[in-house]
């Protein structure tokens, strides 16, 4: 079955990924003055605002802005739920760099791992979502 579903499945590129801010205007400055993803827009959606922002290789980012009410819950990895959002980039050990200069939390520095043919670096959004940069091994 999973092998007919692999044939038949026609999955595309991301469309967007979704975070729950605790801190919405760290997270906004984070996204979009940090990682230099473009601000797309904010939608009031009543209880709470969704703020999009357009991603360096096409899709989107959606910020939940539940205006402080969001509740701050442990930045570990869980046995379930969202482990980390990875993106290609040039140069990790350079992207690294310029994260610890801006103050970002790095949970993993640059390292090779050769069995996966990739450089990663994992560091923290304001949210403690995990983040992933990651560049092929040549």
């Amino acid at each position: 079955m999973v092998e007919l579903w692999s044939k038949t499945l026609k999955i595309g590129e991301m469309e967007h990924f979704s975070i729950n801010c605790i801190d919405y205007p760290k997270s906004r400055d984070f996204y979009e003055g940090i990682l230099g993803f473009t601000y797309l827009e904010t939608v009031d959606c009543g209880e709470f605002d969704i703020s999009y922002f357009s991603l360096p290789a096409g899709g989107r980012l959606e910020l939940f802005d539940y205006r402080g009410k969001n509740r701050v819950v442990s930045h570990e990895e869980s046995e379930s739920g969202l482990r980390h959002v990875a993106f290609e980039v040039e140069d990790v050990a350079a992207h690294e760099k310029e994260l610890r200069a801006a103050g970002v939390e790095i949970t993993l520095s640059t390292c090779n791992l050769p069995n996966l043919g990739a450089r990663v670096l994992l560091f923290l959004d304001p949210n403690g979502v995990t983040l992933e940069f990651y560049e092929p091994l040549k």
